[in-house]
């Protein structure tokens, strides 16, 4: 009969998410992972597999928070402009959390692995995927409601959105503040403006 982990598996696999997302893959040593998971080096084998296995799972760890801090609003059935609008400021809060600006850790992954791990590049394009979808569904609600013009290509908007987000994202790494990360947001949601005919509910 298997004895039942000592350890919070969860808790252990946020912790190498962050070291990951700190350090980077080929940073991160397996040393320096069962240290900060607390975990044995043969505990982390036989829950988690090897080093490229757990890293798979921060990946996923790693998109569920975000999708919790982000993305969840934007598939809401009554999701709009507002929404996109809260989402956008919702990531700045996200970046300025950390006193170590870290970027993201699945666009920082598709420079370090993907071009050269397929697997791990599966994962990236399905993150990016998901993403373009949620900001689509808001967009095309804020389009059907008149808050954006008719004209808008929902598609085209979603993936500039997605490009929008990793980019603030590499400037909060490179050092931008709050409030010079706040001026980029509001510069590249200008597209996103109310259609002049529009009139938000009182």
């Amino acid at each position: 009969m298997a004895r039942p982990k000592a350890f919070d598996t969860d808790a252990a696999l946020v912790r190498a998410m962050e070291l990951f997302w700190e350090q980077g893959y080929a940073a991160t040593s397996m040393e320096q992972l069962v240290v900060a998971m607390g975990i044995s080096r043969q505990s982390l084998y036989d829950t988690f597999g090897d080093k490229h296995r757990l890293f798979l799972a921060a990946m996923d760890s790693y998109c569920a928070m975000l999708d919790d801090a982000m993305l969840r609003p934007l598939r809401a059935p009554d999701a709009g402009l507002q929404a996109l609008h809260e989402a956008g400021l919702a990531i700045i809060d996200f970046l300025v959390r950390y006193p170590k600006r870290r970027a993201c850790l699945m666009a920082n992954t598709t420079l370090e692995l993907a071009p050269h791990d397929a697997e791990i590049a599966v994962k990236v394009r399905a993150h990016m995927d998901n993403m373009a979808a949620a900001f689509r569904h808001a967009l095309i609600n804020a389009r059907t409601r008149g808050e954006i013009a008719a004209s808008s290509n929902a598609d085209a908007l979603a993936k500039y959105l997605v490009g929008m987000a990793h980019g603030l994202m590499v400037m909060a790494k490179s050092g931008a503040d709050r409030d010079a990360l706040t001026s980029i947001l509001t510069t590249a949601v200008a597209p996103l403006m109310p259609a002049p005919d529009f009139r938000p509910a009182a």
